[in-house]
């Protein structure tokens, strides 16, 4: 109650200035130049800021004026002050000096600042505005992370580990004092800040989830014990219906006793898919383990999710082709609804795929695979080694320059550790048995990475589906395909798409219009009233959560423990990866 009324007469400040100026001192009874020379002052010797130099420029700009108090400025006053306020742009409730500017607001309003006081009190209430303006820009814009620190440990993975990590970084950076002038001048404060939000839908939704969250109940920790099904009664169901009634997969409107009926299975069914957990309508110890997560986990992540949007613009392209590397999904967009989505393979922990941006530009029905060097010396040279006819077997051909030879396997062997380019070129030629299937989606860039088809179609029945070095290979390649088609130069239907492929020959595509492909990482998402959390498999959330200001450490060290797909676990000793 009190916060409300002090909020009150803040505005009420802002708005006698500009109705009732005999009342309340108001710049215009200080001469011009008196007013800069405060002004100067307070920038000068009072101002402690990064936005110093920023916060000097704005005013130049303005002819040393002042730009939120004194008559005409109660509605630029106002408007600031709750956006300052508000938790869609000021989500971690910073004081952005609203405590002070509360406090000098106030004292001016009531008249306990002595009268010789009130010029020098007033520039200084002034400045703290334009301060506070330039801290809430660089929140929503650039956020609390450092990515300079982020990039430092990505790299650093590369030196200990030989993990090559590559994510294409680009913070945005503040805008000129020349920009602010203007869109202060000209009143739309608040329309300027709602187009700063990054991806504005997923942004306002993870905003929302993080208010949700806030809003946990701390649970008592379920215990483990035996699986509950169907028909079953335990002491456990009704803490686990009103944990499911939060979470919005059990219906808020029905008792939570201890039987399991069928609301309960179907309420199971949805928690286990939104955190891809094996299918199914029981609650075991797994379930349980996850039920358990802590509100904290849940709200460390969104937060880092809420920083990494900050990375993108307000909005991406009209039409574009979205990866999610945590979430193995794909999906292709119009008009801001996804009218494609397919399940993908990302590249292993040791490989992962690289995040960064780019546009598709054609497509290759029955390509070929010029085996990458790096993988020649990783995985062929040591596969030869164990079994010299796996070229044979595969369909692999060897050459020299453009000119087709015979392996001299132990010429070869002597390029495996060292950095000498390689003296020859390995190429799987089209067939069912090709790495890339028999389609391949390409985005020039300097990964030489890709969508794919793949030979392998069993992967895409495991949770964690990083097992390439770096492509992301698609489950459903030719519905892709087809849809892409009708961005192709020259008409390929059906019949003649099967032509192409009967002929085993490479036969490129071209696209009449780039497409925009982004390749991300977002561990949160919100799809209509359910929210999804996914595992954090190329510790990039960590990363980022320990480069954050509250959390910042120098460096990273990757856990002992970690999940590793390729890694057979031991069954006595199982390891719960929560998410």
């Amino acid at each position: 109650m009190k916060k409300r009324i002090l909020w009150a007469l803040i505005l009420l400040f802002g708005v006698l200035l500009q109705a009732q100026p005999q009342n309340v001192p108001s710049t215009q009874e200080i001469p011009a130049d008196s007013f800069a020379s405060q002004l100067e002052d307070t920038i000068s010797y009072r101002l402690k800021s990064p936005y110093k130099d920023l916060i000097r420029e704005l005013y130049r700009l303005n002819e040393n004026r002042p730009l939120w108090v004194g008559p005409g400025n109660a509605q630029r006053f106002s408007a600031l002050l709750q956006l300052l306020d508000n938790p869609l742009y000021n989500y971690k409730n910073k004081n952005f000096n609203r405590k002070e500017i509360k406090s000098l607001a106030f004292n001016l309003d009531n008249g306990s600042i002595a009268k010789h006081n009130r010029h020098k009190a007033m520039a200084r209430l002034d400045v703290m505005m334009s301060d506070a303006l330039m801290r809430l820009i660089h929140f929503v814009r650039i956020g609390d992370v450092d990515w300079d620190l982020v990039q430092r440990k990505l790299q650093r993975l590369k030196e200990l580990q030989d993990v090559h990590a590559v994510w294409e970084i680009k913070p945005k950076t503040m805008p000129t004092a020349k920009e602010l002038a203007k869109v202060i001048t000209s009143g739309n404060l608040t329309a300027y800040f709602r187009q700063q939000l990054p991806l504005e839908r997923r942004y306002r939704n993870l905003v929302s989830m993080l208010q949700k969250y806030r809003r946990m109940p701390n649970y008592p920790t379920l215990h483990e014990g035996r699986r509950l099904e169907i028909g079953d009664s335990d002491d456990r169901i009704s803490q686990i219906k009103e944990m499911l009634k939060f979470f919005g997969d059990y219906p808020k409107n029905l008792q939570a006793d201890n039987t399991f009926g069928r609301p309960l299975a179907r309420a199971v069914r949805s928690f286990r898919q939104r955190f891809k957990l094996p299918p199914g309508d029981t609650i075991d110890n797994k379930m349980i383990h996850y039920l358990n997560t802590p509100r904290s986990e849940y709200l460390k992540k969104i937060l880092v999710n809420l920083d990494k949007l900050k990375l993108y613009p307000h909005s991406f392209e009209r039409e574009y082709v979205e990866v999610n590397i945590p979430e193995y999904k794909m999906r292709f967009y119009r008009d801001g609804r996804a009218i494609f989505s397919s399940d993908v393979v990302a590249g292993r922990i040791d490989r992962p795929t690289p995040i960064f941006d780019s546009r598709m530009t054609y497509m290759v029905l029955n390509p070929t695979w010029t085996i990458p060097e790096n993988l020649v010396r990783r995985d062929l040279i040591p596969m030869l080694k164990k079994n010299p006819d796996y070229l044979s077997q595969h369909n692999i051909h060897v050459f020299a320059g453009k000119k087709e030879v015979s392996l001299d396997y132990e010429k070869l062997f002597s390029y495996e550790y060292d950095r000498r380019p390689l003296p020859y070129r390995f190429v799987q030629f089209p067939s069912e048995t090709n790495a890339l299937g028999r389609v391949k989606f390409m985005f020039p860039n300097k990964y030489s990475v890709y969508l794919h088809d793949t030979d392998n179609k069993n992967l895409f029945r495991y949770r964690y589906r990083v097992f390439s070095s770096g492509c992301m290979r698609v489950k459903k390649p030719f519905k892709f395909m087809d849809l892409l088609l009708h961005y192709a130069k020259g008409n390929y239907g059906p019949g003649k798409i099967q032509e192409i492929l009967a002929s085993n020959q490479p036969t490129t595509i071209r696209l009449k219009q780039a497409i925009p492909v982004h390749i991300d990482y977002f561990t949160v998402r919100r799809e209509g009233k359910k929210d999804y959390f996914f595992y954090d498999i190329y510790l990039h959330d960590q990363i980022i959560w320990e480069s954050m200001e509250g959390h910042k450490k120098a460096t990273f060290t990757v856990p002992k423990k970690r999940l590793d797909p390729l890694r057979k676990p031991k069954k006595k000793h199982r390891m719960f990866e929560g998410f």
